[in-house]
């Protein structure tokens, strides 16, 4: 619990610093897609993890070329609850929760306007099946919503309009999100793995402005391929990995049309970094840094991206038989 506590201090010298917000320009809500984190758990566990997720837009780009204007700039950051139960050791199922803080500066000659929100993002609920699970391969699926439970009327401060539908805490609608995992394991050493990961997310229309008109964010697909090794240590292991990111969204609609400035195609590099206890704690950083940028008229995109987070896991099976055996 020491840990826990350590991370929760951490979090909230970081919220403090700054104020906090969503994703890149053409994406309303939390930035989901790269938070899903598809894995395993043993049956009768219960896995509580709690992330701090980090990305600053500077770079304002026209199709694949960056404009060097820095007269707009957006921060948003989301902390993310995710709760995952195992029934056993095929299925399980998770709870998404992204809490957000949004805000965005643009400077011209008039002088300097802020918009900003704050809020709880888009609930998330997935059913995960593991369909091949042993000591040389893993392959899992995931399917389920993301509930309407962030605000989609946030206005701003100065002139009381409502906001940009990518400036919401929500995207105010009932989406479908589905993921596929595929990990080979011991192909350099016993140790090392290469692992594939796929999500979608299909969006539905949602009205807004007292039903005046009908927003419909573009369907998201994300596709991560990477390589991990892990290091045995005295009480903790290491586990280094390095993995590809490719991300693309295709142009929101309003009222049937679609709106300027959005959709693209987004490509990373993420190293990251995980620290495993022998009783399961995890403490898991990452960076995604950009490689190329394609996008849809002229776009404010991501400049820099990291995420850290803390997993805790209570194994409810185990802890049964160990008070079974105590009491005989």
């Amino acid at each position: 619990m020491r840990y826990l506590c350590i991370f929760l201090i951490l979090i909230l010298l970081l919220i403090g610093q700054t104020k906090l917000f969503a994703q890149a320009c053409c994406t309303g809500g939390a930035p989901i897609s790269s938070n899903l984190g598809v894995q395993s758990y043993s049956s009768g566990q219960l896995s509580i993890d709690l992330s701090y997720d980090y990305n600053s837009l500077r770079d304002l780009y026209a199709a694949s070329r960056n404009l060097h204007d820095s007269r707009r700039t957006r921060d948003i950051k989301t902390l993310f609850l995710r709760t995952s139960y195992a029934i056993n050791d095929n299925w399980s199922f998770s709870v998404i929760l992204p809490y957000l803080w949004q805000e965005q500066i643009v400077r011209s000659d008039f002088g300097r306007s802020t918009q900003s929100s704050e809020g709880i993002g888009d609930l998330v609920i997935l059913a995960q099946r593991s369909l091949i699970n042993n000591h040389k391969q893993q392959l899992l699926i995931a399917a389920g919503p993301k509930l309407r439970t962030g605000s989609i009327s946030e206005k701003d401060n100065e002139f009381n309009i409502p906001l940009a539908p990518d400036m919401q805490p929500g995207t105010g609608s009932l989406d479908g999100i589905a993921a596929i995992s595929y990990s080979r394991f011991g192909i350099i050493t016993q140790t090392s793995s290469a692992f594939v990961l796929a999500t979608y997310r299909y969006s539905f229309a949602q009205n807004r402005n007292s039903g005046q008109e009908k927003y419909r964010f573009g369907n998201e697909l994300a596709l991560n391929i990477g390589l991990a090794h892990t290091i045995p240590l005295k009480k903790w292991s290491l586990s280094p990995s390095l993995h590809y990111r490719y991300r693309k969204s295709e142009a929101d609609e309003n009222d049937g049309f679609n709106f300027p400035n959005t959709g693209g195609e987004w490509m990373y590099l993420v190293p990251s970094l995980e620290l495993k206890s022998a009783k399961g704690l995890i403490i898991h950083s990452s960076i995604e840094v950009p490689i190329r940028t394609k996008v849809t008229g002229t776009q404010l995109v991501t400049s820099q991206k990291w995420q850290i987070g803390i997993t805790y896991p209570i194994n409810f099976k185990r802890d049964k038989a160990f008070k079974l055996k105590d009491n005989k």
